[in-house]
């Protein structure tokens, strides 16, 4: 009996130190927000802002977004990280009509749980190199300009005294994607391949450079992108600045303009600004992507920046010939409408650039909806702020913007775009949930003129939201 005691508790020893071996560390954390939306031009999806309405009743919304990320820690050095979407429109659909960002409906019981993040992170073992590897949120160097997304991939990064690296592998879509292609799995893809470094020269002032090659196999017509850019932070005094340069080169096979064979030179930069003044921040910032004037040319002189596209960056749906790996575009599929997947958030604006510091749920619409801008001329966005807090609970934000076109292709001439006005105001009810109204409006610039027709003008966008913020 005393053998046996003692065996069982030998046993039940071992039984615990294992479950300690190998316990996890459950993390949960997300958020929570509610907007009830009165717009002219907002209808609840992601797009471009398009002023053609002459007059225009408002639609009025609820829409609602929850995240929840879960991570499973095994070490300080080993995690799995995950994260999960649920978004819809009071009203919208349920039951068996509800679909992928919907469910809003009388009793809801809908299927729209969305995956966001799958990835392991992970510290190599005896180095100061980190790991991610799987569906993650990335966003690179240079504000989110070129890239701001969730993408499957794996990044490496570490920190080498001042210095710190990044190389990082992703694959946006592959050519077997769509449905259409008979090539082998992995022969006709979008990758995007991403390094960047940054050094600190001092404990005030960092300088860094990034490159990032994109290239799109999908169609006949591929398009390879390589960017090179330059970024700086400083803070001086009680300013802080930053910014960066960038060059795009390339080549595009073709284009939905017909013209084949283009070569790519585009260009970026931004500098910003801020510093405390009174009971709270200034700020200035300015963007600038260069645009293409003249679409039937032999240069394509568009800032590329990134988008949801299942079909392919030129001419349509990829399909494959009999010979493996040798694909045409399809022409009688219809492309769906892209997505964006960059953004610049340091402007402050809700209506007249993608900020999505000021989005939070499904409505995405703004006149510069990608970097690119309208219809590929780009952006020139110069943009003044402050933000205040009047006590520890109640805070004020306040936004004005100036935005034209980079380049002139058709219109009247005129590329000034519009001025935005906005406002916030919130109040902290909990340290963790925050009630605020939100307005913006956009008075609309020369390039909109006769756009609807001689003497005709479009009547100007504006926004107004009440919103629920809840953080855990």
């Amino acid at each position: 009996m005393k053998k046996k005691l003692i065996v069982a508790a030998t046993a039940g020893a071992l039984t615990l130190a294992a479950s300690q071996a190998f316990a996890l560390e459950n993390q949960f954390n997300g958020m929570y927000k509610l907007k009830y939306i009165v717009g002219n031009y907002e209808t609840g999806g992601s797009a471009y802002l398009t002023p053609n309405k002459k007059s225009a009743t408002a639609a009025n919304y609820f829409e609602q977004r929850a995240r929840i990320f879960y991570t499973a820690k095994a070490t300080e050095g080993l995690a799995l990280k995950t994260g999960f979407e649920i978004d819809s429109v009071f009203g919208d659909r349920a039951q068996n009509l509800a679909s992928r960002g919907s469910g809003g409906a009388l009793e809801s019981d809908a299927t729209n749980l969305e995956t966001k993040w799958v990835y392991l992170d992970f510290a190599i073992p005896s180095t100061p190199v980190s790991v991610k590897a799987g569906i993650q949120p990335y966003k690179d160097a240079i504000k989110g300009t070129f890239l701001d997304g969730d993408i499957a991939g794996i990044y490496a990064s570490g920190k080498f005294g001042a210095a710190t690296t990044g190389i990082g592998y992703f694959r946006a879509y592959e050519g077997y994607s769509n449905g259409f292609v008979i090539a082998p799995r992995g022969t006709d893809n979008l990758d995007i391949l991403a390094v960047d470094a940054a050094y600190a020269l001092t404990k005030n002032i960092n300088v860094g450079g990034a490159y990032y090659l994109y290239a799109d196999y999908r169609t006949a017509a591929a398009k390879v992108i390589n960017t090179l850019a330059l970024t700086a932070d400083a803070k001086v005094g009680p300013a802080t600045i930053s910014g960066f340069a960038a060059y795009q080169g390339g080549y595009s096979k073709g284009n939905t303009t017909g013209v084949s064979n283009r070569s790519v030179s585009a260009m970026a930069a931004n500098v910003a600004a801020k510093m405390p003044v009174g009971p709270g921040t200034a700020k200035a910032a300015f963007l600038f992507t260069s645009g293409d004037k003249k679409t039937t040319d032999s240069v394509d002189r568009t800032w590329t920046s990134a988008t949801t596209n299942i079909q392919g960056s030129n001419t349509g749906v990829v399909t494959s010939s009999s010979t493996a790996g040798v694909t045409v575009p399809n022409t009688t599929v219809q492309t769906p409408a892209a997505t964006a997947a960059n953004s610049y958030n340091e402007s402050g604006m809700m209506l007249l650039n993608r900020n999505t510091a000021a989005g939070g749920t499904s409505t995405d619409q703004e006149i510069f909806y990608t970097t690119s801008g309208v219809g590929g001329r780009g952006v020139t966005l110069l943009t003044f702020g402050y933000d205040a807090s009047i006590t520890p609970k109640l805070f004020v934000n306040s936004n004005v913007g100036f935005g034209l076109n980079s380049a002139s292709n058709g219109g009247n001439g005129n590329q000034f775009v519009g001025t935005e006005i906005n406002t916030e105001v919130g109040y902290k009810l909990y340290d963790n949930l925050t009630s605020s109204v939100q307005a913006a409006y956009v008075f609309l610039g020369d390039f909109y003129k006769n756009s609807l027709g001689t003497g005709s003008d479009p009547v100007n966008p504006y926004t107004a939201r009440v919103v629920l913020s809840y953080t855990f």
